[in-house]
């Protein structure tokens, strides 16, 4: 049922005007008069939907477009640096296992489900961060990075940060990266994690979302983010796209010009990072993904014109990249007969590589854990050729450690939106 719309707390970047707003759908009166015209129309239904040009950026009204979007935001810790490894070895499965209040990090391999401790990782399987040898982060990328068959990279943050713990977490690092988010008490910067709600029954979070300037000020209530996508080319920044879908709208509000966008730059293409299944391609033209979470049109009752409730279907992730064609990228053809699955993961920072507190820059890292490709065209290019591939993620079934997507937004937001 609709709620009381309640006054907004954060400004949207948007980099167009959007097309949200109530229309109302009308239908020919059926009577026949026999006066060769017609009698007359009448309103059937009203539809609050539209679509919000979004320029991306570490700011709360995208952290409340993800939340809408995709369901499930953990509490922020604050963070002194994020990192990334895989496992490059033989074995089937690596099993990363963080544990915040133990501050350890913990490597399994073996068959998956049946991993067991890996002898060559910290001490018989366990780093712990209390320990003087991976305290900061720069010792703790350096040791991973040098034990046999994995890497270790950093992501953002300060390398010379003494390392509070670890979030809490269980990821697979063979054939793809775990990203590990390293707390701090004093850096002033906060990670956002947002994740897909799959609850039987459980809607997603609803939004107001009220726009100004056009001769009135309109306010929509009870909207959901049914769609959300993002791509970035070479020479560009990050653009986004949400698709919204409300269930009232009000007129004749007061302006929110109290309201401002905070100090925060676009996410840009250049310097970021794009990898697939593991893989690590600097050679990127253009990425996108898009999460829908396709939600029932059509939910009308008989109090009222407008749309009376929200009901969502299957949650789609799907996007593309396009890489330069050599000996790596080819080698993803085959995966679309084979049915491997990859993963996807982008990250994008800030322009002007502005930083948050201490020495963290402001970013959001996409990953779909688990995803399989669609296709592979080989499309011609200012006289060379490209590889451009389109993904599907999914959530296979048996033993899966990651959920299906993880979204990270940097801010100076300590609160969850």
């Amino acid at each position: 049922m609709p709620s009381t719309p309640i006054d907004p707390n954060h400004v949207l970047p948007i980099r167009a005007l959007p097309s949200l707003d109530r229309t109302i759908a009308t239908k020919g009166d059926p009577v026949i008069v026999g006066r060769g015209i017609a009698n007359g129309k009448y309103p059937v239904s009203a539809d609050v939907k539209g679509g919000i040009p979004l320029s991306p950026r570490a700011c709360g009204g995208m952290g409340l477009l993800l939340k809408s979007n995709l369901g499930a935001e953990a509490t922020p810790p604050q963070v002194c640096a994020i990192i990334r490894m895989r496992y490059t070895g033989s074995s089937a499965s690596a099993k990363i296992t963080t544990d915040l209040g133990a501050k350890t990090i913990n490597a399994k391999i073996g068959a998956l489900g049946s991993e067991a401790n890996d002898a060559a990782f910290g001490t018989t399987g366990t780093i712990s961060l209390t320990n003087v040898a991976f305290d900061t982060v720069t010792e703790l990328v350096a040791a991973i990075e040098a034990y046999a068959d994995y890497e270790c990279k950093l992501v953002t943050g300060d390398p010379a940060a003494t390392i509070v713990s670890v979030m809490a977490g269980t990821f697979q690092a063979k054939g793809k990266w775990a990203v590990l988010v390293l707390t701090s008490a004093t850096s002033g910067a906060y990670d956002h994690l947002f994740t897909p709600d799959f609850t039987a029954g459980q809607e997603r979070p609803v939004l107001t979302i009220q726009k100004d300037g056009y001769q009135d000020n309109y306010r929509y209530g009870d909207c959901v983010v049914s769609a959300l996508s993002f791509s970035a080319a070479l020479k560009g920044e990050v653009e986004g796209d949400a698709e919204i879908l409300g269930l009232t709208e009000a007129i004749g509000q007061t302006a929110m010009s109290a309201l401002v966008l905070p100090d925060v730059q676009p996410f840009v293409f250049a310097q970021g990072i794009t990898s697939i299944g593991g893989v690590d391609y600097n050679y990127c033209r253009q990425a996108s993904a898009k999460f829908a979470i396709a939600h029932r049109e059509d939910g009308y009752g008989q109090s009222s014109l407008d749309r009376a409730f929200h009901q969502k279907d299957i949650f789609s992730p799907s996007g593309d990249a396009t890489l330069r064609l050599d000996a790596v990228s080819v080698l993803e053809r085959p995966k679309i007969e084979t049915g491997t699955r990859v993963s996807i993961l982008l990250i994008y920072f800030g322009a002007a590589a502005k930083e948050v507190g201490g020495k963290v820059r402001e970013c959001m890292i996409i990953e779909v854990a688990y995803a399989l490709l669609d296709s592979f065209d080989t499309p011609e290019n200012s006289g060379s050729l490209d590889a451009k591939l389109a993904w599907t993620g999914v959530l296979p079934g048996g033993t899966v450690y990651d959920p299906a997507v993880s979204i990270h937004l940097i801010t100076t937001d300590s609160a969850v939106y």
